[in-house]
């Protein structure tokens, strides 16, 4: 009896030390979510560099496309500081296609450029056709000088066929000889698009004003409703400037001045974003930039402006707290000296499905705003080809895009936005071209523009 009683005691304590071990051992780690992300200044009073992942967890069993959201932002405000003065040169299309109303609003673009420069502007004009030549050699905006290049104006007229090619091998040694430390290189191109002289394709061009304009930003106006929007808008995405889309005089005063505002307070110059791939992920692409040798060219700072740049990532499985893509900034400072910073994006792999679930960050609704804008661009293409059955399937898709889950106040902001992309579509049936354009303006500006200070 006492040995069966022993034995019991014997099995229960060893039954109570487990229960105790069992009850006193840690319980598994919670996943941890990343830290939240922290501009890293890169001087002071110059740009801070943020990255944000779409989602802060992500499945630890499968792969994931997520949207990664790099913010550049100037500090102080553009009327903090004077204006730095620019060395700018015009080009001017006078060819055949310009006749008309189109050379009217080419001659208007030059002389608002003209009014708004300054003594400590330098100015060159080179107008094309089937050759180029160069009406305003580059020189200082004194009132003498204004008085002539405004009579220049008046005296182009519209000829001839469209060597582009040409102008920017003209304008080039302009653009030169108003080089100075100090001064911001601009380069204004006032056309149809219409190249059929000299290198005419896309690429060339493109390849050409690389050469040619290697640290100007070059801005476009899109004149006439038949311009060529690709060529243009690549033109000045490819060199940091703004593509417009002219169809008024009114507009062009106000262009101008807000071009050379955002010299008023350049910060940086020359900026360069490369993102690389951490942890296994991968860069499939990059919305609204091109990347030239893994480096995406993003447009000059003024101060108090921001900027976003949309990158897709394929990121495959992993565990825990992991760096997900690693961010690297360089540009020229004020002071003209090279300045560099580097952050990283993190997040957390889990199978904890409460987690996955929740909200995205406002990188879903940034990536889902730039797709939407890629889709109404290429309804609108459609639409005007009269290929209306493609465009509506582009804007149903769009509409899925628009459907995504995102937070309750992105998801009203992206609905309204889906919807005025379905009107637009809709109204180039009627109004033609224009509207095509106007459309495609915007799709531009969705994309690239600023998100504050423009």
């Amino acid at each position: 009896m006492r040995r069966t009683f022993a034995l019991f005691s014997l099995a229960f304590a060893s039954f109570a030390a487990a229960l105790m071990a069992a009850l006193l051992r840690p319980l598994p780690p919670k996943p941890v979510p990343p830290p939240q992300p922290v501009p890293q200044a890169a001087t002071p009073g110059s740009l801070r560099l943020q990255a944000l992942l779409e989602r802060l967890y992500l499945p630890e069993d499968r792969t994931t496309s997520a949207y990664l959201q790099i913010d550049l932002a100037a500090a102080g405000e553009a009327a903090a500081r004077p204006r730095v003065p620019v060395n700018a040169v015009l080009i001017i299309d006078r060819s055949g296609s310009m006749s008309g109303v189109k050379i009217a609003r080419a001659r208007d673009a030059a002389r608002a450029l003209v009014q708004v420069l300054g003594p400590d502007d330098r100015l060159g004009i080179v107008e094309f056709s089937s050759g180029a030549s160069v009406l305003v050699r580059s020189t200082a905006v004194t009132r003498d000088v204004r008085a002539q290049a405004l009579a220049a104006i008046e005296r182009i007229e519209a000829a001839g066929g469209t060597n582009m090619s040409a102008a920017f091998d003209a304008a080039a040694p302009e653009l030169a000889r108003g080089r100075a430390a100090g001064r911001m290189d601009k380069v204004f191109l006032a056309s149809d698009g219409q190249a059929n002289e000299g290198i005419a394709d896309r690429e060339g061009l493109l390849r050409l004003a690389r050469r040619d304009f290697v640290e100007a930003t070059i801005s476009t106006f899109g004149i006439g409703d038949d311009y060529d929007e690709d060529l243009m808008s690549a033109l000045a995405a490819q060199a940091g400037g703004r593509a417009r889309y002219i169809d008024s005089p009114q507009i062009l005063a106000a262009a101008f001045r807000d071009e050379l505002s955002r010299a008023a307070a350049l910060v940086a110059r020359g900026v360069r974003l490369r993102v690389t791939g951490a942890s296994g992920s991968s860069i499939n692409r990059v919305l609204g930039y091109e990347a030239d040798g893994g480096w995406i060219r993003v447009p000059d700072f003024a101060a108090g402006e921001e900027r976003r740049v949309l990158v897709k990532l394929s990121i495959p499985p992993g565990r825990g707290l992991a760096d997900v893509a690693t961010v690297e900034l360089a540009f020229e400072d004020a002071r003209g000296e090279e300045q560099r910073a580097r952050t990283v994006a993190q997040a957390t792999f889990t199978s904890d499905a409460s987690l996955l679930a929740l909200a995205p960050t406002e990188a879903a609704a940034s990536g889902t705003r730039a797709e939407m804008a890629e889709l109404a661009d290429q309804a609108a293409r459609l639409q005007e080809a009269g290929r209306r059955g493609e465009a509506q399937a582009r804007v149903a898709a769009l509409q899925r895009v628009a459907a995504r889950p995102l937070s309750p106040a992105s998801a009203k902001e992206i609905a309204r936005a889906a919807a005025e992309y379905e009107t637009d579509v809709g109204a180039i049936e009627g109004a033609g071209s224009a509207a095509s354009k106007k459309l495609k303006q915007r799709v531009f500006d969705a994309v690239r523009a600023p998100v504050a200070g423009w």
